[in-house]
């Protein structure tokens, strides 16, 4: 990131809340205005909350193409950020930085293999990718506890670009782990791992040899 772009992802931007969808027990997408706003698949927005500490970095689940911007959150009921978001509505002003990260496509040729493997929230990304790069063939592995946390698979089932997908809930098919222990992924892959530590931990290990870029949500195990 060269100097103009680095201030620009510093610089306090506002926009509107278009709609606050909640789309499970305790996670929702909220659909902001654009504004003009360019950014890469894979980058992060900061949102701000009322105090002066209350900012968190998402994701942005939505492609570049689209006319808002989306953020997959879950409620944690103690965070400092998260419990305001809830509270958002349509036409409210929100106050975000960015877009930054490097969680970003090396390859969006086709001319390399690419997996996406992902843990709860940690899907946003991947639907960003697909929607931004709809040449791209991919595969994508969800792993989840709960079937209901299973975040844009209709679409992910149903785009033409992705080969594989792999909807692994913990309580009925087993961790997205044991699929990476048991399907081989194609040769030269080039693989983008997000979501629980743990998972990036454990998959880094099972995936040895191949390329891998990794982007971790949660410090501890929420989902798997």
């Amino acid at each position: 990131m060269n100097t103009t772009e680095n201030e620009a992802a510093n610089e306090i931007r506002t926009t509107t809340v278009i709609a606050n969808e909640r789309v499970s027990a305790d996670a929702w997408v909220l659909h902001l205005e654009r504004r003009g706003l360019s950014f890469r698949a894979g980058e992060l927005i900061s949102l701000h909350g009322h105090g002066e500490l209350d900012h968190r970095d998402y994701t942005i689940a939505s492609g570049t193409g689209d006319e808002a911007i989306e953020v997959l959150y879950r409620l944690v009921p103690h965070g400092a950020l998260t419990p305001q978001l809830v509270t958002w509505q349509a036409g409210d002003e929100v106050r975000f930085k960015g877009p930054y990260g490097t969680f970003v496509l090396r390859e969006a040729s086709g001319s390399v293999p690419v997996v996406f493997v992902a843990t709860g929230t940690g899907i946003a990304p991947v639907r960003s990718f697909l929607r931004s790069h709809p040449d791209v063939e991919m595969t994508v592995l969800h792993g989840v506890r709960e079937r209901g946390d299973l975040f844009y698979r209709e679409e992910f089932e149903a785009a033409p670009a992705v080969r594989t997908y792999a909807a692994c809930v913990s309580s009925e098919t087993g961790r997205v782990t044991d699929w990476l222990s048991s399907n081989p992924l194609p040769d030269g892959a080039h693989v983008y791992l997000c979501g629980a530590n743990e998972m990036i931990y454990e998959a880094s290990e099972i995936l040895a040899g191949h390329e891998l870029f990794t982007e971790p949500y949660y410090y501890r195990e929420l989902d798997s």
